[in-house]
């Protein structure tokens, strides 16, 4: 502290010569406090108490990511989710162990529960703001316009409705500006790395459970390359984004190969006729009321957390400046804001655009087409930032305090924002587990949760039964069409958790979310043992593809075998695994040894 006094008169010497790195480090340093402390208000009624629980989408939510914790300590990975809706797919499942290749599950394996999905929102949250202050750096030096752009990416009343609520599918729209900062730097750079590190975030997104920003993510960074190439009359847009999808494909290919054999069975078609129209879109950006369950006006389906999207009216004002960019980068900027804009405004009509794309493969899945408006900030938001960079950054090199003095409006902006984004958080963990749950041994479902939150919400808690060690057929957080055949222990005809059609006896003598060991006596060779867990097509019984018996996993029995062991590996895994280290190995060499060793190999 006394070194730091002892900087700070040379400091006040610099500013006040108006040495413009001296400024330029100060407002950074104010910039990334400001955004900092305002996302710290939103998520403090979360952070403020770790003991409670998340209601609407949080407790499935949180047990998508428990498996990983409970597989991990049995000594497997999250292939199989056993405790939902009498077993689904873990790993397969898009939103299903999101935590297991990500930086927070050492958060996970480490905290409660209840802490380490708190400190991923606000790791999601830190990195959309440092992700979009790197895109607006593409275009001004400027703190104060890098600062705006962040603060409308990630402090906006949608960011804050949808984390509250449980979809954290949401959060991994953090990702968004990294992939189009690092695709922007290949487009400029020597060197096309930087395309292979979009790539590399379009994985991520992938294996962070990115269900609606993956696909956007992915159409947008394709239009702004065919944008940027026609625009430019250059060909390098057009390899930078075939280079990306093909590094994002290799290096995702353990958790998409996984997801698409699953969509291949449950393809998970849903009808999306939802329009809004302008008027709506302007109470949807300018409504300042952020509750859940409010509707400041009559939206087509769902809760005010799917629409609600406050910027403010300082934040919609910003926006149409965005048609005054100029160069590649700004026309392509207008065509993705202006794209994203009609989408959102859903199937107005047979030949709108959302109408059309919903026509296609992954697109076919989703709804709520008004989930476009939220990139349309980043979009329009960066074009704001292109049209008044020039203006403001002149000035700012004849006075250079002026950037930090233009953190003033963006601060008022961002707390604008902020407090009526802090709402949604003061409504959303809220429920209580009871003080004592017991665990039951061995794992059996059951048709409902065991153990319930002491003021619970709508859905069935498959958390709290997990904690109890039991499954729950009757569940919520798989597609409404999944077919559950597994019956709980406490169902009508309940036959166990492992039978024998026909004469003789089964006994589980070995369980884990992965594999059960099942000891057979008295039944003749042919007999059929089935396992009352739900069948997928990866499970294997004593290393042969397992029966599929009304819907439930099963084998015969060999003569002389005594002892089954089902266990389920996705079938996908091992080419996928191979793929990711060539692909791996292909990002990570560099070129000029491949050069050596095409050298070596020709003579």
């Amino acid at each position: 502290m006394v070194l730091g006094l002892r900087m700070l008169p040379p400091m006040l010497r610099l500013l006040r010569d108006r040495d413009a790195k001296a400024w330029s480090r100060l407002s950074f340093a104010l910039s990334a406090a400001l955004l900092v402390g305002l996302l710290l208000y939103v998520l403090e009624p979360m952070l403020a108490d770790f003991s409670t629980f998340g209601f609407h989408d949080w407790d499935v939510a949180t047990a998508y990511r428990y498996i990983t914790v409970v597989s991990l300590k049995a000594g497997e990975g999250p292939w199989w989710h056993p405790y939902l809706c009498g077993g689904v797919q873990g790993w397969g499942y898009s939103e299903g162990a999101t935590n297991f290749v990500s930086p927070y599950l050492p958060l996970y394996l480490l905290f409660d529960v209840r802490v380490a999905i708190r400190l991923e929102v606000l790791g999601q949250g830190l990195l959309g703001l440092a992700g979009a202050y790197l895109f607006a750096g593409l275009f001004t030096t400027s703190a104060a316009l890098r600062a705006f752009l962040a603060a409308l990416f990630v402090l906006n009343g949608r960011w804050a409705l949808q984390a509250a609520v449980g979809h954290t599918w949401h959060l991994q729209y953090a990702l968004m500006p990294w992939a189009f900062f690092l695709f922007e730097r290949s487009l400029g750079d020597k060197s096309l790395r930087c395309a292979a590190g979009a790539g590399a975030v379009l994985a991520l997104q992938c294996f962070w459970g990115g269900i609606y920003p993956l696909p956007h993510t992915a159409l947008f960074l394709s239009l702004y390359a065919l944008v940027r190439a026609g625009v430019d009359r250059r060909t390098r847009p057009l390899l930078a984004i075939v280079i990306a999808g093909a590094v994002a494909v290799g290096l995702a290919a353990p958790k998409l190969f996984a997801a698409l054999d699953q969509l291949q069975v449950l393809p998970r078609l849903i009808e999306s006729t939802e329009v809004i129209g302008p008027l709506d879109l302007y109470a949807m950006l300018t409504a300042p009321d952020q509750r859940y369950g409010e509707r400041p006006i009559v939206v087509p389906a769902y809760n005010w957390h799917e629409w609600g999207l406050y910027i403010g009216p300082v934040g919609l004002a910003t926006l149409p400046l965005a048609f005054l960019a100029r160069g590649s980068s700004g026309q392509a900027l207008k065509v993705l804001g202006v794209l994203s804009l009609l989408l959102g405004f859903g199937a107005f009509h047979p030949l709108s655009p959302w109408a059309l794309l919903h026509e296609l493969p992954l697109f076919a899945s989703q709804h709520v087409p008004s989930r476009f408006h939220y990139p349309m900030l980043l979009f329009f938001g960066a074009g704001f930032v292109l049209t008044v960079s020039g203006y403001v950054t002149e000035r700012i090199a004849r006075r250079p305090w002026l950037d930090a003095a233009l953190l003033l409006p963006v601060a008022l902006f961002g707390w604008d924002m902020a407090r009526y984004s802090r709402t949604p958080f003061e409504q959303a963990f809220w429920m209580e587990a009871p003080a004592t749950i017991r665990r039951a041994e061995p794992f059996e479902h059951r048709r409902r949760s065991p153990v319930n939150y002491v003021l619970r919400d709508w859905a069935e808690p498959v958390l709290l039964a997990m904690f109890a060690n039991t499954g729950v057929t009757h569940c919520y957080g798989v597609d409404p069409a999944f077919r559950v055949a597994a019956e709980g222990a406490d169902a009508p005809g309940y036959r166990g958790r492992v039978y024998v059609e026909g004469a003789g006896k089964a006994k589980l003598i070995d369980w884990s979310p992965n594999r059960a060991v099942v000891e057979i006596s008295g039944a003749d060779p042919g007999a059929l043992v089935v396992y009352n867990m739900n069948h997928d097509l990866s499970w294997r019984a004593n290393g042969a593809p397992a029966l599929e018996h009304q819907g439930l996993v099963a084998a015969r029995v060999e003569p002389g075998v005594r002892t089954i062991t089902f266990r389920y590996l996705p079938r996908t895994l091992i080419p996928a695994l191979v793929l990711f280290s060539l692909t791996l190995a292909l990002v990570l060499v560099p070129p000029d040894r491949w050069k050596r060793l095409r050298a070596r190999l020709s003579r």
